[in-house]
């Protein structure tokens, strides 16, 4: 009985490992009524553009998604979708502080600027030099140089320049000029003495029409100063100012940008110190006497400068910086005239006796420049914006008029030397508008 049912055993159990051996084809269905979990069968030329995403082990699985960057790479390749939308960037409404399409616009590359604007300047007060005192109360001090120093006077500066292949590089030519003009006279009313004049000291040995200068100039009716200021400024820069096409970044940040050009400065002024022995009035008698003298600096070199932008949407906050040495061509003449000529040297002992008084001199030297402009700039429109700050320009290194009045006037030679230890400070501010195109 054990041995009939061994051989049934045996033969149910090669059945069942050959079932399991057999090769299964994959192409026809199989015999249960259920889909196949397994991946069909390809052919090597096949395998190497098969999909590497990995097989989904779920019937009908969707399309594998295309990574966020892949999609906006395809995208960008699309006609129309190759600069960023309004979407991306906001409305362009600059009152909202989005000004993405407002004032830059996508691709806005503009050649050429133009800036205009005015100012309104004043020059620090220099050294007092006393000109008039009363005679009879020698610490009266009546009148002195600074009785008509520069005060605030306009002026207005015109700038262009062209970027360099649509960066926020490019050059420039800017001019301004401040100009200003001041007067004051005193007379002898209500003083205890006479009306006179500290230089009487240094005015010995000169004479005019035949009469000692001092006779003009003490015991005089009126006196009278006169003072003019002129400074022109000229300069091609080559910079760089992330702010130049109006790319703020939005929500404050800090950008710098770099600055480096040739300037030309000029400082002329011009110095009369007037009397009149007579009355209180200048008319053009001929006793009337003038003592002028005219100053002028010339400085051209080169310069290297920062500029510091502090961006809030549509405003900008600026700190510009400049610094350049120069060579200072100077030149002055120093006269005393009037309507009967020109006073001169009455000194048997002086060297100079008979020489007239009109003396030119001229020297160089090296001086330098310093200018700081600080102030804030709104943009209207994409392509014009103003901008309102103040500025502070140092010269060290300068004639004044001031500083070529001599201990004695007989010294020909030292007027001559033009003494140039001075320095000044010119500040003020300014307002104008700049238009791109």
């Amino acid at each position: 009985m054990l041995v009939s049912r061994f051989p049934a055993a045996l033969a149910l159990t090669l059945s069942a490992s050959g079932l399991f051996a057999a090769p299964v084809n994959l192409d026809q269905p199989s015999s249960l009524d259920r889909p196949s979990y397994f991946a069909p069968e390809k052919s090597p030329a096949q395998l190497w553009r098969q999909d590497n995403h990995p097989v989904s082990l779920t019937e009908d699985a969707p399309a594998p998604k295309v990574p966020p960057a892949d999609k906006m790479y395809a995208e960008s390749l699309e006609p129309g979708l190759l600069a960023p939308s309004a979407e991306m960037y906001g409305a362009g409404d600059c009152s909202t502080g989005s000004c993405y399409d407002e004032c830059f616009q996508d691709c806005f590359c503009p050649t050429w600027f133009a800036y205009a604007g005015a100012l309104a300047m004043t020059k620090d007060r220099g050294n007092e030099v006393w000109l008039s005192n009363d005679g009879g109360d020698f610490s009266a001090r009546v009148m002195g140089s600074e009785a008509a120093a520069m005060g605030w006077n306009a002026g207005y500066e015109l700038r262009f320049g062209r970027t360099f292949a649509c960066s926020n590089w490019a050059w420039e030519v800017d001019y301004w000029a401040v100009r200003g003009t001041n007067e004051h006279t005193v007379t002898n009313a209500g003083l205890v003495g006479a009306l006179d004049t500290p230089l009487d000291t240094n005015f010995q040995g000169l004479s005019y029409n035949g009469s000692n200068v001092d006779a003009y100039y003490n015991n005089a009716q009126a006196h009278r100063l006169q003072r003019s200021y002129d400074f022109y400024n000229i300069e091609l820069n080559v910079f760089q100012d992330p702010t130049l096409y109006t790319n703020r970044c939005g929500g404050g940040c800090f950008q710098f940008g770099a600055l480096a050009g040739l300037r030309y400065f000029k400082f002329r002024e011009a110095f009369s110190f007037s009397t009149d022995p007579s009355d209180y009035n200048f008319t053009g008698t001929d006793d009337e006497l003038h003592y002028n003298i005219d100053v002028d600096n010339n400085l051209i070199g080169a310069q290297l400068g920062m500029i510091m932008n502090y961006n809030w949407n549509c405003w900008n906050f600026y700190a510009k910086t400049k610094f350049g040495a120069y060579g200072n061509a100077i030149s002055q003449n120093s006269v005393m005239y009037g309507n009967l000529g020109t006073a001169y040297i009455d000194n048997a002992m002086s060297p100079n006796n008979g020489r007239a008084y009109n003396v030119s001199g001229s020297k160089g030297r090296v001086s330098f420049l310093g200018e700081l402009d600080l102030g804030a700039e709104y943009q209207v429109t994409k392509r014009f914006s103003m901008n309102i700050g103040y500025r502070v320009v140092g010269v060290s290194g300068v004639a004044l008029a001031t500083e070529q009045i001599p201990q004695n006037f007989e010294d020909l030679g030292i007027v001559a030397s033009t003494p140039s230890n001075g320095d000044v400070i010119l500040h003020g501010g300014y307002l104008g508008g700049q238009f791109v195109w």
